[in-house]
């Protein structure tokens, strides 16, 4: 874990890829050492169909959930909220000068008792790389 899905209104797909969205906001995850590096993934995806606000074209937003595994306490969560949020500024805060645009992120957690996972990404020779299996009960 993290799960970092990146939702954003097509009309800043330009800004989303030159900001490096993705890539910052991944890296953020990484560098902050909370995280075994094989649990996080990061995915996007643009959103066609959309209003903000008044419904102007210019208008775009940006939203990121962050699902992490339970048990974390506050202060945690609110340093990856952090972390992360200021990684998206970096990429997307140029646009604030002259776009119509809002950024949100939230830090969610997994429900254990309905979640079940299952992988393999960390099945590698090297030992510097932490095992984050655990299999399907």
């Amino acid at each position: 874990m993290p799960h970092i899905q990146i939702d954003y209104t097509a009309s800043l797909a330009d800004a989303v890829i030159k900001g490096r969205l993705v890539d910052k906001v991944h890296q953020a995850a990484v560098d902050s050492g909370i995280f075994p590096v094989w649990g996080i993934r990061t995915f996007a995806q643009a959103m066609g169909e959309y209003r903000v606000g008044n419904g102007q074209v210019g208008n775009g937003f940006v939203n990121i959930t962050v699902r992490i595994a339970p048990g974390r306490n506050l202060a945690l969560r609110q340093r990856i909220r952090q972390e992360l949020f200021g990684a998206m500024l970096a990429a997307m805060g140029p646009l604030f000068e002259n776009h119509r645009l809002g950024c949100q992120l939230e830090v969610t957690e997994f429900d254990a008792d309905v979640s079940v996972y299952q992988n393999n990404l960390a099945a590698t020779d090297d030992p510097a790389e932490p095992s984050v299996c655990r299999p399907a009960p």
